[in-house]
């Protein structure tokens, strides 16, 4: 059921994409990588800045608004556990729907706000030094996938291209512009790092990633 509604959303993505000219990027891999939006979703404000202050380490870091994003929801979790749950036992442990209210209501934003906290202000690390991308709070040793094959870190040597898309949003406040920023490998498949939406800083974090790594920025934003 997932894997159907997942192809559902990834077919409507490449609908609505807008026509790329690739010819424009003057590569043979740009008309192998695809243009559709990679993340799905994305934010009205911006999520990230890239930190280039040492060029041996480039790092993209969260913003206040996305810690102030994520604390929101973990505010109105933890008081909608707190608050009920000193009702519930100031009513001497009777009123059993305060204690489903906090379980439900207070939970559900609580662990919605820790989970937007942890992803959304992981750091994506650009380690130019040890020639090596990953996204986390410390350094990933090697991986396994489910073939049982060892996969290292995403090798700076495989990015051909940084990309950068444009993704129209829809939501009950109104429509917005978002952002990616994908990295683009040797046999045409792509990364996501970062997807917000303030373009000006993308396209300076974009501009100056491409510098460090060396390769080309497709914009097609």
């Amino acid at each position: 059921m997932f894997e159907k509604l997942k192809k559902l959303i990834e077919e409507a993505q490449k609908r609505s994409a807008k026509s790329v000219d690739t010819s424009v990027f003057n590569s043979p891999l740009a008309k192998q990588t695809e243009w559709f939006p990679l993340a799905g979703g994305g934010s009205s404000f911006q999520t990230h800045r890239l930190d280039s202050s040492n060029l041996d380490i480039l790092v993209f870091r969260a913003t206040k608004g996305a810690y102030a994003f994520a604390g929101v929801f973990t505010l109105i979790g933890f008081l909608g556990l707190v608050i009920p749950l000193v009702l519930f036992f100031n009513s001497g442990m009777e009123d059993w729907g305060m204690l489903g209210f906090a379980i439900l209501f207070g939970g559900i934003f609580f662990s919605a706000g820790m989970f937007l906290m942890y992803f959304m202000t992981m750091p994506r690390v650009f380690d130019t030094f040890y020639g090596c991308y990953y996204k986390g709070r410390k350094k990933p040793q090697h991986t396994m996938d489910s073939k049982g094959k060892q996969h290292a870190l995403t090798h700076l040597n495989e990015v051909k291209a940084i990309q950068v898309i444009r993704e129209r949003i829809s939501s009950k406040n109104g429509h917005f512009n978002s952002y990616e920023i994908n990295l683009v490998l040797a046999d045409g498949s792509r990364i996501n790092v970062i997807d917000h939406g303030k373009h000006v800083v993308v396209m300076e974090d974009a501009k100056t990633l491409a510098t460090a790594l060396g390769v080309p920025l497709w914009d097609a934003s």
